[in-house]
């Protein structure tokens, strides 16, 4: 329609950015979480062709302070080609702060420090990772295609080429079976390399995925909506010596309001998980209904619900007899979202 490509999906904290698809699709396409790309099959675009893009959005208009390069690991890319086409845009649109970009794991970890500077010095300034777990056991089960030391290995190239880290976690991807575990060893990542964000995804088994087929037939119990929360409780009581943010910036978190500096604000966000395990079961309930259902963000927004809605929440929470009707009732709503 404007004559330039754009991908399906970006993060929530590039929602104001130009949206740039450098790449189709994603080249793994594996993970049992996933279902974005499934069907879809991965390409590279041209130089010219992702110019001839820039070009477009220029000439309709388009601005932002920030911008970000599609699809789901577009640092696939020959740095040579990639460097080109960040100067290419810098140019364009000389009012853009940031530059960010999704990219896996094993990618980074391959490539050359010097490659991974010049990209930096061609105006990339974050690098979005999905390393869901620290796990390489979990790693393996859901079908990631990385490894513990791939992360670290291409955290740390992307810091030490002065870029920005954003890590994703995903609470809840081991299942009970492996809850304690994923918390550990993502803390231990965490630690090792000391990203600038840890955004906060908490997992969803979606229909229509394999993740969402291994709890239908029972070879994956999923986790509490409450025990994903603990999950999070137990990461962060572990993390150490950190100096970047804890981000809760996803409508598939239950508790919003846990975000902050790990170096200053670790033990206030643990508190804040603590008094929801806190409350009565009834309370806990309460809040967990009335945020799956989008009307509240933290549970001290349940004080300000209209008499009428608050009543109708605790009549829908009084209806569920069984704990697994209760996590299908919130289920429901969760899988509604990307």
């Amino acid at each position: 329609m404007y004559g330039f490509e754009m991908g399906p999906i970006r993060p929530p904290s590039e929602a104001n950015s130009i949206l740039l698809r450098v790449t189709r699709n994603c080249p793994w396409n594996k993970c049992e979480f996933c279902g974005v790309y499934k069907g879809e099959k991965f390409s590279l675009r041209s130089v010219d062709e992702v110019k001839r893009d820039i070009d477009a959005m220029k000439a309709v208009g388009v601005t932002s302070s920030s911008a970000f390069l599609q699809d789901a690991n577009s640092i696939i890319m020959k740095p040579e080609q990639l460097a080109e086409i960040l100067v290419y845009f810098r140019e364009k649109f000389p009012e853009v702060e940031r530059i960010t970009t999704y990219a896996r794991a094993d990618t980074l970890s391959r490539i050359t420090p010097e490659n991974m500077k010049m990209l930096r010095e061609a105006g990339l300034d974050r690098v979005h990772s999905g390393y869901e777990t620290g796990s390489d056991q979990i790693l393996q089960m859901i079908h990631k295609g990385t490894t513990r030391d791939q992360q670290v290995r291409g955290g740390l190239k992307v810091k030490e080429a002065g870029m920005e880290l954003s890590m994703y976690f995903m609470p809840g991807v081991g299942g009970k079976a492996l809850s304690e575990e994923n918390s550990r060893e993502t803390a231990g990542v965490i630690n090792e390399v000391d990203p600038d964000f840890v955004r906060l995804r908490t997992f969803v088994a979606k229909p229509g995925t394999p993740m969402g087929e291994k709890v239908r037939n029972g070879s994956f119990v999923p986790c509490t909506d409450e025990e994903k929360v603990t999950e999070i409780r137990r990461m962060l009581e572990q993390v150490e010596g950190c100096t970047g943010v804890l981000v809760s910036d996803h409508i598939v978190n239950l508790l919003e309001d846990v975000r902050g500096s790990l170096k200053t604000q670790k033990e206030e966000m643990i508190g804040k998980i603590r008094q929801f395990e806190a409350l009565e079961p009834f309370e806990r309930r309460r809040y967990q209904a009335a945020r799956r259902m989008g009307f509240v963000r933290r549970p001290s927004d349940m004080d300000r619900l209209p008499a009428d809605l608050s009543e109708q929440i605790s009549g829908i929470v009084r209806k569920f007899q069984t704990s697994e009707q209760w996590e299908d009732f919130l289920n429901y709503f969760l899988e509604q979202y990307i």
